[in-house]
């Protein structure tokens, strides 16, 4: 899903970071470190965030109290906080894509050298907005 600046803007900010923007973050951590959370935690997420239940919705579903499913969850964020912090794979991930974007700029109308710029970007696993 791709998300333009006017659709974080539309959304108010909250303790300094857009509401909109955490999501974001959250659910981009979720699918980079969500192999390495417990099956719980990961299935408490994917509701959250993924499928956007609420915290009433999760607890019916899985059987424990609102209170656990909030706990839960604000758990599994400060493991995939702790994931990115030590390991930074999405910030890498964003410091390739900027690069390509660079780069791509600097080919010009090269197509052949922009083909292989952007082959060795999606190796990489680079997400880049989209180019014309």
């Amino acid at each position: 899903m791709v998300y333009s600046v006017k659709d974080f803007a539309l959304h108010a900010k909250m303790g300094g970071e857009c509401m909109f923007e955490k999501d974001l973050r959250v659910a981009a951590l979720l699918d980079c470190y969500g192999s390495l959370l417990s099956e719980r935690h990961r299935e408490l997420l994917d509701y959250y965030y993924n499928e956007d239940l609420s915290l009433g919705e999760i607890a019916a579903e899985v059987g424990i109290s609102r209170q656990g499913v909030r706990d839960g969850i604000k758990k599994a964020e400060e493991e995939l906080g702790f994931f990115e912090e030590r390991l930074s794979l999405l910030k890498k991930e964003r410091e390739i894509a900027e690069a390509g974007v660079r780069v791509l700029e600097l080919t010009g109308d090269n197509a052949s050298l922009r083909a292989a710029v952007l082959e060795l970007l999606t190796l990489a696993g680079a997400v880049l907005p989209d180019q014309k």
